[in-house]
């Protein structure tokens, strides 16, 4: 099997990860908010890591350069912790459905990006695959004319500008990333270190805030919680991020970004069975377009 394949399969895996986290978090963000949600996502998930890393290497902070470090801490800062800044009020103003729709910019942001500054470069074939797949998500994303509280779809502006730097700050964390793991750094390490840098800015401001009172209050008054935030965190920012940070360092930034795109459609399984939200033909058909996008990458691979 070839690398390039590996590291495609690794990206697929890791929207499945990615699919299966957000169904944890929506649980937990029903009961304690979606503000605490975050925050213990982000400490857990930093937790698991060191502890998982810990286990393999010996060590729960990784032996990197301080170049390698630098550029993990602040791929986090920007691609995680400022990137979620600007979805989460993204999400209120537009809903769900247009921010993902918009958020599908980020694969092709970040391929542009990787061709400017690392110089990779994607064939013609390659960049025709990433649009089949790119549309199939956008399909699947608006199945519906209203969003997923029931509302129509408005084009807030503010919302759209919010929306389209939370593309563009993800797409330069991703980049960053790839620069910190120059020197084949693993994939483990990478998202110790860049989960640590997401956690550091948003756990200082609920310091600086004195929220962190109110968020293990929240807790305590609502234990299973914890629970579901856990798993979430194993499955989605642990083992879902250490899986695409390896596709990121194994094949182009664009296929590795467009393959970890998948969740809206990865999700309508779990929407239909776990939240009793009724397929459409649109839905349907747009799985099938994605899936034939995802196809041909492969076949390239």
């Amino acid at each position: 099997m070839s690398p390039a394949l590996i590291g495609a399969l690794a990206a697929l895996a890791a929207s499945a990860c990615f699919a299966v986290g957000p169904t944890m978090f929506t649980l937990a963000g029903r009961r304690v908010g979606p503000t605490v949600t975050l925050r213990l996502r982000l400490l857990l998930a930093t937790l698991l890591l060191m502890a998982w890393h810990g286990l393999m290497y010996g060590r729960v902070w990784p032996a990197l350069t301080p170049r390698q470090t630098a550029l993990l801490l602040l791929s986090g800062a920007i691609g995680l912790a400022a990137a979620d800044s600007f979805l989460f009020p993204a999400f209120v103003r537009l809903g769900p459905r247009l921010a993902m729709l918009i958020l599908n910019l980020q694969p092709v942001l970040a391929t542009l990006l990787a061709w400017g500054v690392l110089g990779e470069r994607l064939r013609w074939g390659q960049w025709a695959a990433i649009t089949v797949v790119l549309l199939g998500v956008s399909v699947v994303v608006l199945e519906r004319g209203t969003d997923a509280d029931g509302r129509p779809l408005t084009w807030d502006r503010v919302g759209v500008l919010l929306t389209l730097a939370a593309a563009g700050l993800g797409a330069v964390g991703v980049l960053l990333a790839k620069q910190g793991m120059a020197g084949q750094v693993p994939a483990v390490a990478a998202n110790t270190v860049r989960m640590t840098g997401g956690l550091l800015p948003i756990a200082a401001w609920a310091a600086v805030r004195g929220q962190w009172g109110a968020t293990w209050r929240a807790v305590r008054a609502q234990p299973r919680v914890l629970g579901y935030l856990v798993v979430g965190a194993a499955i989605g920012p642990v083992l879902g991020m250490s899986l695409s940070l390896f596709a990121i360092r194994t094949i182009p930034v664009g296929i590795a970004t467009t393959l970890t795109s998948l969740p809206p459609v990865l999700l309508l399984p779990v929407g239909h069975w776990v939240f009793g939200e009724r397929l459409t033909f649109k839905a349907i058909a747009g799985t099938l377009v994605a899936t034939a996008g995802v196809a041909w990458l492969l076949a390239g691979a």
